[in-house]
């Protein structure tokens, strides 16, 4: 309960030290007599005595005449006037004094005669405090249970007066609250007239309405943007927005859980400034990338801490969308510092739902069901089997075979003249099979939640069960999950309360086997789809020809003769006591544990390997995690001016996992029909570990705000972690910030069209913990030797140590502006930001004759820049139709800025040529190679023009980049980057009536992905073609194509996959969702007995825009994983899998 407050600063100093010295013993009093009040003297010490007694006492009785006039002032201000007259402490709740005018002239009067006489005609009475040095005043308890009147009433949408469903409609500064029912009718007492009754509705702007001497009050709430009065989840805590001075964006679930995604990650994309999410890979359950402004570490985790309803160290996996709340991102080091060593990827807020005081439960039935399907090239751009692949593959092989120098005319098949490998068999002109079109087919996925929620004052629940099923648009995969979880909120007293949170899910998921989908879809139209009756397996290329062809397993051997199976059960669980020591005092423990545990079986048949030999693994993880947490909040207003929030407390987490993985040899399996490890022999590098890790923090920040204009904020957190070496363990991460509420002062109050400006700016330091345990040490694994010709395994150490190991550290600066205009119809978010990060943790070389090739050190800096916008607009706002625009904006720039020593950069080489780069002043990780300027048409053109060693007709001109005339490595230079130049996202909300439509735009633009998968749809090993990727190629000296398409082959390959040719830029514009609605009217949802029935069509990727240059599947995807190391080759794309378009029908039923 947030109090006005007026002490002196003899006061103040006063009350802070008793208040440490009384805690402890004070805190077992409290939680065991909670009903005595702690902090209040018992009833028959009010009024003249207890001021008399107290004042006499203390012997500063002849301190406390004052002086004092008077005229027409207010009560409050006549009261605050007196204690700072006569030095005295006071506290009392605003709302609770009468509005009233004073006219006294008081001449050395004593204190308690003139509190006396400023209290007349008021329930007022004063009462001593524990600290022995401020007055409290309160009603007397007659006045405080006594119920002036009952209210009555019924809220309603502006628009379309439709009544709203679950308002919480509450007494402001009071427990007293209640929800509207299924036709928006709600009863409320409240305790006075003076009583203020709050209306508040997710998606709708909060009302206040003073009850005077209203029996019956009717509101309208008006959906409006997002404004500076919603409360924002922070670390431990929740803040008003207008009281924020760091970056957080906010996202609440209007309508997230209606979109067909089995991650809640994805029904993010676009939705929230500076936060990137990736969907790299497209299986059944695979969770998205995601990045808040950009990449800042090497070897270290990038990814943002996720803390799910208190819990740091979550995991969107444990998340189903339809429990969720609403989701915050802390994006800059002032608002994450408070997690210290794990904030430097940004923190991720999620608060799911909880119960409410109602009469009965509320049932709620949320469901969707439709089809995937994947958005592939379709036949149309394959050469079709037959005679068209048949001559495309003789030019294939033709153009090689005139590069060795032979004849082009000779017969393709049948003559002896042509060698057998660049011969072409009639038989690949005998089918027309599109593999793309066999193995990609629409899939069913199906969402079901059941909850309920509810309770009293004193008890709230909110219960769920959800059920997902993903088929895979690829034979055989899919992904099922089940999940519970229960919130639960008791009031024990009016002092105590507890939380209980449970969360346990069980997911089972089958992968799909093979290969990637590069060499499953580039089968040839000749091969059919079909069993070999001599093999018992389908056909393989080779039972057609065996000589040119690949001998890669027929892709539907792979599919069903793998049987890879993932289980999984994780369980999340907290429980929280909070205990109310003072008016402002608030203790909380939070106990939490997460709990998971994987399993993993893998068979594949014989027929399933190209080597015709079977295998096998099995394997289990478990992991257990638990946290300790004690934070102390205290709250303060002094002088009605000066308000205070403070943030004290200490945690401990650790987490122990354990793995153990069995190999079974090669073609070992007894029979396939048993196809557990039993039935084979194992392979003795089987094996299994442990490991743990531990983090102790204390922790204490503190909010500020004068005369509710200028705001600061600071907080401090200490880290020790098990990770780091005993000289380093321990890191502090400080922050502060800093706001102005420009549009409360005066000269503000004549700019009508703005509602609220806010300046703010911050500083912070937080750390990444996010590398291997134990590290700093050298550590001992197997190794194995052979003595007199038998094989042995001991130990040896397996890496060099580093003591010296410290934290990473980001540094990170922010200036924002908010704004709301126009009626609260415009809000706008602007930040420029730029974070540091220093001391990277990544791999370096070493000699070799310390016995290892490279070491984990700090060097090295990296440096992100860049600015955000979020734009929330209402754009009309009428009784029948609305129409809401919500518009972000992100741009960042990544740098290197600093490697170890003199080292200026780290090149990582692909095989194929193309390289990845660490230069000082360059993004990370930027393509790194030869730039194509053309095509060799002839060999004159390779005689008069620099050339790489060895370049036939057909293949790539290089550019001299240096001007020596000679193409070298030297000539290689920066292509591009990985990362987008920007990105946006924009969500138009329209109302009807009764319908609704929602679409969700997400786009980013630049960046590059490096598309070597085209090389499989080229035709090596007499594969398909698929046409974008020939089109215009150098074929010979009689079919030059367009002078721009190198000649792609794999003899000559390294001739062209170094350059920029398959270097392709990923800019897209993709319509990430639409939602159309329809919401059946009250009068058929009372005849029904239904609060709310909506039934609505979800499209998910609805339609993906991107450059004609670029021939892949997915403008995101790549295949070599995340950042992780020197050696990270970030995208990189041998076979990302296409995305799906989802469309499902869905239904929303509250009972």
């Amino acid at each position: 309960m947030i109090m006005d407050r007026i002490n002196t600063d003899e006061l103040v100093r006063r009350r802070w030290i008793r208040g440490v010295v009384a805690f402890l013993s004070v805190l077992f009093a409290y939680v065991t007599q909670p009903a005595a009040g702690l902090g209040f003297q018992t009833a028959d010490m009010q009024g003249r005595n207890i001021i008399e007694n107290h004042f006499v006492s203390a012997n500063v009785s002849e301190q406390r005449l004052v002086t004092l006039e008077l005229d027409n002032v207010d009560l409050v201000e006549s009261l605050r006037r007196l204690a700072h007259e006569a030095r005295v402490g006071l506290s009392f709740e605003s709302h609770l004094i009468p509005d009233k005018k004073v006219t006294v002239n008081f001449s050395a009067v004593p204190f308690y005669e003139a509190l006396d006489k400023l209290l007349e005609d008021t329930s007022l009475r004063p009462t001593l405090a524990s600290s022995r040095d401020v007055l409290v005043l309160k009603k007397d308890k007659e006045e405080i249970v006594k119920i002036v009147q009952q209210v009555t009433g019924t809220v309603t949408d502006s628009q379309t007066g439709q009544p709203l469903t679950g308002v919480n409609v509450a007494v402001q500064g009071t427990n007293i609250g209640t929800i509207t029912d299924q036709n928006g009718e709600y009863s409320l007492e409240v305790p006075d007239a003076e009583s203020v009754i709050v209306f508040s509705y997710v998606g709708y702007e909060t009302q206040r309405v003073t009850v005077g001497d209203q029996q019956v009050i009717d509101v309208d709430l008006v959906q409006g943007a997002q404004t500076m009065d919603e409360v924002v989840v922070v670390g431990y805590g929740e803040m008003e927005r207008r009281s924020l001075t760091g970056s957080i964006s906010q996202v609440e679930n209007d309508d997230l859980d209606q979109q067909p995604v089995m991650q809640p990650g994805d029904a993010l994309a676009g939705r929230l400034a500076g936060v990137s999410i990736t969907k790299a890979r497209n299986t059944p359950g695979a969770s998205p990338t995601i990045r808040v402004r950009g990449p800042s570490s090497i070897s270290a985790s990038n990814d943002p801490l996720i803390v799910i309803d208190g819990f740091p160290g979550g995991s969107f996996d444990n998340i189903n969308m339809n429990d969720v709340e609403s989701i915050e991102v802390l994006k800059d080091a002032s608002a994450a510092a408070i997690y210290g060593s794990r904030g430097s990827g940004g923190v991720i807020m999620v608060t799911t739902k909880s119960g409410g005081a109602r009469e009965g439960a509320k049932f709620s039935l949320s469901s969707y069901a439709g089809i995937q399907y994947p958005m592939i090239h379709g036949e149309e751009n394959w050469v079709d089997g037959g005679q068209a692949y048949k001559e495309t593959i003789e030019k294939y092989i033709n153009r090689e075979w005139i590069w060795e120098g032979g004849d082009p005319d000779i017969p393709m098949w049948g003559d002896e003249r042509r060698p057998n490998n660049f011969r072409v068999n009639p038989v690949v002109a005998q089918g027309d099979n599109n593999w793309e079109s066999i193995l990609f087919e629409p899939s069913p996925i199906q969402n079901y939640q059941m909850s309920a929620q509810g309770g009293s004052e004193n008890f709230t629940y909110y219960v769920s069960g959800t059920y997902q099923n993903e088929e895979g648009v690829m034979p055989t995969s899919w992904y099922k999950q089940y999940s519970l979880r229960t919130n639960l909120h008791a009031d024990i007293t009016d002092n105590v309360r507890v939380d209980f949170r449970i969360n346990p899910r069980y997911s089972r998921q089958r992968n799909k086997g093979g290969s990637g989908i590069n060499n499953q879809i580039k089968m040839p139209p000749f091969v059919e789809p079909k069993m070999n009756p001599e093999t018992g397996k389908y056909y393989e290329a080779s039972d057609y020809w065996s000589y040119r062809v690949s001998a890669a397993a027929n892709p539907l051997n792979a599919l069903y003769g793998s049987h890879f199976y993932n289980d999984s059960f994780k369980n999340m669980a907290e429980a929280r006591l909070g205990v109310d020591l003072l008016d402002n005092l608030t203790y909380e423990v939070n106990l939490g544990t997460d709990v998971a545990y994987n399993t993993y079986d893998r068979f594949t048949e014989k027929t399933s390997s190209g080597r015709n030999q079977n295998t096998g693994s099995a394997g289990s993880w478990r992991n257990h995690s638990w946290l300790v947490e004690n934070t102390l909040n205290y709250t303060t207003s002094l002088l009605g001016v000066h308000n205070i929030t403070a943030l004290a407390g200490a945690t401990y987490q650790k987490s122990e996992s354990r793995s153990e993985n069995i190999y079974a040899l090669t073609d070992t399996y007894q029979d396939e029909v048993i196809r557990t490890l039993n039935n084979a022999t194992a392979a003795p590098y089987s094996g299994s570990s442990k490991t743990q890790w531990g983090l102790a923090s204390y922790f204490g920040r503190v909010n500020y705000d004068f005369d509710d204009k200028y705001l600061l904020s600071a907080s401090y957190r200490v880290d020790g972690s098990s990770r780091f070496g005993p000289k380093n363990r321990w890191g502090t991460f400080p922050s502060a910030s800093i706001g102005w509420l420009v549009s409360e002062e005066a000269f503000m109050q004549e700019v009508d069209f703005i509602n609220e400006l806010k300046l703010r700016a911050g500083y912070g330091e937080v750390g990444n913990f996010g590398i291997g345990n134990f590290q700093y040490l050298g550590t001992i694994s197997d190794a194995a030797y052979a003595l007199n010709g038998e094989r042995f395994v001991g130990r040896a150490q397996s890496n060099f140590g580093n003591e010296e190991l410290r934290w990473e550290t980001t540094k990170s600066m922010d200036v924002g502006l908010d704004v709301s205009m126009f009626d609260r119809r415009v809000s706008l978010m602007f930040d420029y930001y730029e974070k540091n990060t220093s001391d990277l943790l990544y791999a370096v070389s070493i000699p070799s004759i310390s016995g290892f090739s490279s070491t984990l050190v700090n060097v090295g800096d990296i440096v992100n820049r860049g600015i955000e916008l979020e734009l929330n607009t209402t754009n009309i706002r009428g009784k029948d139709v609305s129409w809401q625009t919500a518009f972000n904006f992100s741009r960042n720039r990544n740098e290197v800025t600093s490697l170890r020593g003199d080292v200026e950069e780290v090149i990582n080489l692909h095989s194929r040529g193309m390289g990845w780069i660490l230069r000082k002043g360059e993004p990370m990780f930027s393509f790194y190679g030869h730039e194509m300027i053309g095509v060799h048409m002839d060999q004159a053109s390779i005689d008069n023009n620099p050339s790489k060693a060895g370049a036939v007709p057909g293949t790539a001109m290089y550019k001299d980049t240096n001007g020596d005339g000679e193409i070298t490595d030297e000539d290689r230079e920066i292509l591009g980057n990985f990362m987008p130049d920007f990105e946006w996202g924009m969500t138009n909300n329209v109302q009807w009536r009764n319908f609704d439509l929602s679409i969700h735009i997400q786009s980013k633009i630049g960046g590059y992905r490096y598309n070597l998968e085209n090389l499989w749809y080229q035709g090596p090993t007499v594969s398909a073609f698929l046409k974008p990727t020939i089109e215009g190629q150098w074929w010979s000296p009689d079919d030059p194509g367009d002078g721009e398409t190198p000649a792609t082959s794999l003899a000559y390959l390294d001739y062209v996959s170094d350059t920029d040719y398959y270097l392709e830029p990923a800019d897209y514009v993709a319509i990430r969702n639409i939602n159309f609605g329809y919401e059946l009217p009250s009068s058929i949802k009372n005849y029904l007995g239904v609060d709310n029935l909506r039934a609505y069509l979800s499209v998910q990727n609805a339609f993906m825009f991107t450059r004609s240059e670029f021939k892949a599947y997915n403008p995101e995807g790549y295949t070599t994983g995340a950042i992780s190391g020197t050696g990270s080759l970030p995208g990189y794309n041998t076979g990302a899998e296409p995305l799906n378009r989802t469309v499902v029908l869905g239904v929303n039923l509250d009972f």
